[in-house]
């Protein structure tokens, strides 16, 4: 398996990694409405489920307000989600053209 190859696996496979050893091992999952939107993140959006999660214990979310740096983490985190996703179509698309 190329370095390249490598690479894209950790980045799909480790914050779904993390996120479930996080939830195996701590509370940090409260910091969901539900379950299901946990679930969700863990699936789909798991970058911005770590960013949220960091967010909700550390700015304390208050009213519904995230200030600061928080709101850049959280850009940040959907940007990574976006990437990995549209990334590995262009690679893709790149190869069978």
């Amino acid at each position: 398996m190329g370095g390249c190859c490598l690479a894209v696996l950790l980045m799909l496979l480790g914050p779904r990694v993390f996120l479930a050893l996080v939830w195996l091992l701590t509370n940090w999952y409260a910091a969901f409405d539900s379950r299901l939107v946990a679930f969700l993140g863990w699936l789909f959006l798991p970058y911005t489920s770590m960013a949220w999660m960091f967010t909700y214990f550390h700015n304390g979310v208050q009213g519904g307000q995230i200030q600061g740096g928080y709101v850049v983490l959280l850009i940040f985190g959907v940007l990574l989600d976006l990437g990995a996703f549209s990334g590995g179509h262009r690679a893709m698309r790149r190869r069978y053209v």
